[in-house]
């Protein structure tokens, strides 16, 4: 398409493999066991310049309107992938209590609104037992410009809060809203959802087993950050939601804060106009993938998209599994892999490939998006201690980040049911561990829990009054990782 190319946003990927290749010899040529392989695979997305606004429009964007706005907008508009972006407010009846929740949910739901890009797609809907329609009123998705935010504010305040919470039902809401959008292997929008809530589903209204089944429906369709304020919500709930839905979690104890946190919540979105990058891991044979999970910015289980086991069939190669990356901006995602390598006496002392690891499009790449080269995997057989002792910083790193959030909750369990002495123990040890991990937001967690005697040794004790709030909001904030030399 003519002037197209101009629009593109210019951005590189990049690839990069940690890992100590040398792993010890079997003491009997016969072993049954594979060794196992870890290394840590990071994907970084950088921008060399400025990139303009996603979404923003050239022409004037037709009135705001229902699914006939949608058919308007039209999909690789100027500025290529534009934001869909579905608001959901909590108007159950506790959000009235007290009224200053609702108001400064409004007001962050309006901030929210303010940082999507005209010509982008969105909707506001009151979360309940039920959903509503805020804005449009008529199921549908708005073009954002500002006669619409203005008519999407005057709504919001119009909107009376009542009834229960059954979260599932929004999520299924937004699903329903998104299909009026093309499929996501035809590009043209990025979805995402921001829920936000005050608390916990009721049994009478859905149980977890159909939250869960809710959420699953809904995964891969589109992204969803989770923000919770007061202190009712069910810490399990948020993070089922956004761990599915790959998104984040945020918990708000000051409500003045809450209209930043969804503005940038919203921004963050907007910026993620890189689609359709994928992650492919193509095994050798004899070569056993034994677990894949993304370790930052959050710490989720990966399921592969797609497994070719042609190769496995004929002989030739091993499983090729594909994960899709996720809609990205200007950002860093970390993963850490292992696999079983059969042993080979044959191979000892030589260095092997396992995996190649590859960052590719599902559709051709757009200009000005660079790839980077495939990346390999190795081993090599050693009787050498003093080579395969050795813990690789990058996996070593992410294995603290992983115990730090064991130990973390087992603290909570202790707290729980009234075992201080216990819990105050593992509180020095993960304070250890979030120190080490350059985890400063952990750090800052713990210190509402407990006082730091001892910071170099890690001696804590427990603090007098533990609001349930601190608590919950630590266990969330420990979900999330830093990358290795702490936050950047």
């Amino acid at each position: 398409m003519a002037g197209q190319e101009d629009q593109e946003v210019a951005a590189s990927v990049g690839l990069e493999v940690s890992q100590v290749v040398e792993l010890p010899r079997p003491r009997t040529p016969d072993a049954e066991e594979a060794a196992r392989m870890y290394a840590v695979l990071t994907v970084t997305v950088r921008r060399p310049g400025a990139a303009k606004a996603p979404g923003a429009a050239t022409e004037r964007d037709p009135a705001p309107g229902t699914a006939g706005a949608v058919e308007g907008a039209g999909a690789g508009g100027a500025g290529g992938p534009r934001l869909a972006e579905v608001l959901l407010i909590d108007h159950s009846s506790s959000m009235v209590m007290p009224p200053s929740r609702l108001a400064a949910a409004r007001a962050a739901a309006v901030s929210a609104l303010a940082r999507i890009p005209d010509g982008s797609l969105f909707a506001l809907v009151a979360g309940g037992d039920r959903t509503a329609m805020i804005y449009p009123r008529r199921p549908g998705l708005a073009v954002a410009h500002a006669e619409s935010r203005a008519a999407a504010e005057a709504a919001l305040h119009d909107c009376t809060p009542g009834g229960g919470t059954a979260m599932g039902t929004w999520l299924e809401r937004a699903r329903q809203l998104f299909r009026e959008l093309p499929a996501p292997d035809a590009g043209g929008y990025v979805r995402h959802a921001l829920l936000l809530t005050d608390g916990k589903n009721e049994p009478g209204y859905e149980t977890r087993a159909e939250l869960h089944e809710r959420v699953e429906r809904c995964a891969r369709a589109f992204a969803c950050d989770v923000v919770g304020i007061g202190d009712a919500w069910e810490t399990e709930e948020l993070l089922l939601i956004a761990r599915a839905l790959g998104g984040r979690t945020r918990a708000v104890a000051d409500l003045t804060r809450l209209p930043d946190e969804l503005a940038s919540l919203t921004g963050r979105a907007a910026d993620r106009d890189i689609t359709g990058l994928r992650l492919r891991l193509y095994h050798r044979a004899g070569v056993r993938p034994h677990s894949f999970e993304q370790v930052h910015p959050t710490r989720v289980a990966l399921t592969p998209d797609h497994v070719d086991l042609s190769g496995v069939g004929t002989g030739a190669g091993g499983p090729v599994e594909e994960y899709d990356i996720g809609p990205c901006g200007e950002e860093t995602r970390a993963y850490l892999l292992c696999v079983g390598v059969p042993y080979d006496p044959a191979r000892t002392g030589k260095e092997l490939l396992l995996t190649e690891v590859e960052v590719d499009t599902d559709t051709a790449p757009p200009a000005g998006l660079r790839l980077p080269a495939p990346q390999p995997v190795l081993m090599c057989w050693t009787d050498d201690a003093d080579l395969y002792s050795r813990l690789d910083p990058q996996v070593a790193h992410y294995r603290h980040e992983e115990e730090l959030h064991r130990t973390f909750e087992e603290a909570c369990a202790e707290l729980k049911h009234g075992r201080r002495a216990a819990a105050e123990t593992l509180l020095g040890r993960a304070w250890r561990l979030a120190v080490e991990t350059g985890d400063t937001a952990m750090q800052d967690h713990l210190r509402r829990l407990v006082r730091v005697r001892d910071p170099a040794r890690g001696a804590v004790e427990l603090r007098d009054r533990i609001t349930k709030f601190d608590v919950e909001a630590a266990r969330i904030q420990s979900s999330t990782t830093v990358l290795p030399g702490g936050p950047r």
